[in-house]
């Protein structure tokens, strides 16, 4: 079996396979624990399972676009991501609320093993935030959020004026 939940769904079914053996044997007990262990793995694949539905990247090419509507593919621009654009963009997602250049770095190489320089995925983060697929966390250098920041709810101060500085009296 090539993935780990193809095994974990043949183990279930051996183990519903028992539970029906011990339902016909009358024993109760037996049939309670299994249905318990089947109930706990079960959620165990469908969290996975959905899990990898949610993370799945972006593809790099659409495919066959025949089954969408007419007025959505003339929404369509074309627009392509990048494989490195979309694993960054999973270890942020993935990162919670800040994630900054270093833990980027790090986390490429565990997860994808891509080796990338610092100024080179620096660069690649800016454009990605230019483009509104990430977003730097105001106020701390080469950190990112996936999230939209919130609105700057304070008042704008007015610029100070360069002649702030003058005495109001006249001197004469």
């Amino acid at each position: 079996m090539s993935d780990h939940v193809d095994s974990v769904k043949s183990y279930l079914r051996l183990l519903e396979g028992w539970r029906e053996t011990s339902r016909a044997k009358g024993d109760d007990k037996m049939v309670a624990t299994y249905d318990k262990r089947i109930a706990f793995m079960q959620a165990a694949v469908d969290e996975i399972e959905h899990l990898r539905r949610i993370t799945k990247p972006i593809p790099a090419s659409y495919g066959d676009l025949s089954d969408l509507p007419d007025e959505l593919i003339k929404e369509l621009t074309g627009i392509k991501v990048d494989d490195l654009e979309q694993q960054v963009f999973t270890i942020i997602k993935a990162g919670g609320a800040e994630v900054d250049l270093d833990s980027v770095l790090i986390e490429l190489f565990r997860r994808f093993k891509v080796v990338q320089t610092r100024r080179y995925l620096q660069n690649k983060l800016w454009r990605m935030a230019q483009k509104g697929l990430i977003f730097s966390v105001a106020g701390k250098k080469g950190v990112y959020t996936a999230d939209r920041p919130e609105a700057d709810t304070a008042a704008p101060r007015a610029a100070p004026s360069p002649f702030d500085d003058f005495d109001d009296d006249v001197p004469f």
